[in-house]
């Protein structure tokens, strides 16, 4: 490899400046005393100065990958061959992702109904749950106006048995007063009709006394044949005595039945008055019973009415509660949905790693694996820079430093490589990194030289028997296109020889 580095215009400025002033002052010290004699000049040009330092190194591709899956399972494609040059994105295989796909369905599904939680928890209560309350509270109403109306009912009904009620103890009452009168009225004449039997029988006592007056001597007597008076006038007055005694008997008998008659219907009228009290006691008494019964259904429906109120009341303040967001109950739905998130990217994650694709455009170096067997997840595989032409020799500390990356699917980029190589102490000082190198490969024609610039210079150098060494990194142009045919693994690969 050969490195070299351009002096600054001003350096060569300065220069020229300098040879310049120092002319000058040559011919005014030297100059002849005759101006006859013939001075040589030459012009004075700008150039580069190079300087240029060579070590032999290491060719290799400035980037190796191993690539592996981030989810392990199946191989069920494999859409890549070796050898084969892929573009960044480019799917390389693909393993089973059934599994991952349930998972990731559920934690989709976990973060949905944590989400709707949420959702509810902000506003308080689920539509749902909104329309439950709010049917509830439609019962509840129901309810105080069901017993509103049964009140109302049993007041009315109160009102129309106390009517009836009434109706029935005035039309009792009436008939006691119609059976009251009747018996006053039966009883006056029972008393008649007994002053009456009186006074007939003591009409009765003086005929009969007027008889045995008016018939002194004579027998009489309803059997027997009266005694003819001494004289015709004491006959005809005994006789007439006699009828009036028959006349007033009959009076009597007849006086007799109609007290009789009358006492009957006194007490038949008496019968009819106890009759009519109890028919009004009865109707007061029902009243009364029907009143007080009234009375209980109206307190128990008011109590109804009372308790259904409540009952609408509570549901109400229970229904605004319900309404109102919780902080508590908030927080929690967020840290659970946070979490359920968390899963589901993970999952997303998991899903998204049943495929491998090319993180970087490159040539496909090597597959491990073949369709139908398994492969752990391992995460990106190593990164390192491989796939070297060989050569001689290797660099110290980071610039040095090779290793073969290892995995699933090696990609590796040929499109830009690095050139290892180790300076001393003393070339290493002329070296700064964006130098300009140019790179020839051993075997290969100086006209295929590659152009190429120092990327790294180690920080700290090695010492191997007394010799002190920096290990430098050269980076080619970033199209080397000549470079990559001759880095075919199925192509002898020359070693690089530095100048």
């Amino acid at each position: 490899m050969k490195i070299w580095r351009r002096k600054s215009l001003l350096i060569n400025g300065s220069l020229a400046v300098i040879l310049i002033a120092v002319g000058v002052t040559s011919y005014l010290v030297i100059r002849p005393a005759s101006k006859s004699t013939a001075l040589e000049t030459s012009t004075v040009q700008q150039g580069t100065v190079l300087a240029t330092v060579s070590a032999s190194g290491t060719l290799e591709a400035a980037q190796d990958l191993g690539l592996n899956f981030t989810t392990g399972g199946t191989l069920t494609a494999i859409d890549v061959k070796v050898g084969q040059r892929v573009k960044t994105g480019q799917v390389l295989a693909k393993v089973d992702a059934a599994s991952s796909q349930d998972s990731l369905e559920q934690a989709q599904a976990q973060l949905s109904g944590a989400e709707a939680e949420l959702a509810a928890a902000d506003q308080g209560e689920t539509p749902a749950a909104k329309k439950v309350q709010t049917d509830q509270a439609g019962e509840s109403l129901q309810q105080v106006q069901t017993a509103e109306s049964t009140l109302s009912s049993a007041e009315q009904a109160a009102d129309d048995d106390a009517a009836s009620a009434e109706q029935t103890i005035t039309a009792d009452q009436d008939d006691l007063g119609y059976a009251q009168q009747a018996l006053a009225n039966d009883e006056a004449k029972l008393d008649t009709d007994e002053a009456t039997l009186t006074t007939a029988e003591n009409q009765l006592a003086n005929a009969e006394a007027a008889v045995a007056s008016a018939c002194a001597g004579s027998t009489t007597g309803p059997t027997s044949t009266p005694t003819p008076s001494p004289t015709g006038t004491t006959s005809s007055t005994c006789t007439t005595a006699e009828a009036t005694v028959t006349t007033d008997k009959a009076t009597v008998t007849s006086d007799t039945n109609a007290v009789t008659a009358d006492q009957s219907t006194v007490l038949s009228q008496e019968e009819m008055v106890t009759n009519a009290e109890n028919s009004v006691t009865a109707a007061q008494d029902s009243a009364k019973t029907t009143e007080d019964h009234d009375q209980a259904t109206i307190t128990s429906d008011k109590d109804a009415v009372t308790n259904a109120e409540k009952s609408y009341q509570t549901t109400l303040a229970t229904n605004v509660e319900s309404a109102t967001p919780d902080s508590t109950t908030i927080a929690q739905d967020e840290a659970a949905v946070t979490n359920d998130d968390v899963v589901v990217q993970e999952d997303e994650q998991a899903v998204a790693g049943t495929t491998l694709t090319a993180p970087f455009g490159g040539t496909v170096a090597s597959i491990s694996a073949d369709v139908g067997q398994v492969v752990s997840s391992s995460g990106a595989g190593s990164s390192t820079g491989s796939g070297s032409s060989g050569g001689s020799g290797s660099g110290s500390g980071g610039a040095g430093t090779t290793n073969a990356a290892s995995g699933f699917i090696v990609l590796t980029d040929l499109s830009n490589m690095l050139v290892q190589a180790t300076f001393d102490q003393t070339d290493a000082a002329s070296l700064r990194v964006g130098a300009a190198a140019t790179v020839t490969l051993e075997g290969v024609t100086p006209a295929s030289a590659l152009s190429a610039t120092v990327a790294d210079i180690d920080p700290t150098s090695t010492t191997s028997n007394g010799v002190v060494d920096y290990g430098v990194t050269g980076k080619t142009a970033a199209a080397v296109k000549t470079c990559r045919v001759l880095l075919q693994p199925t192509s002898p690969t020359p070693s690089p020889t530095s100048q």
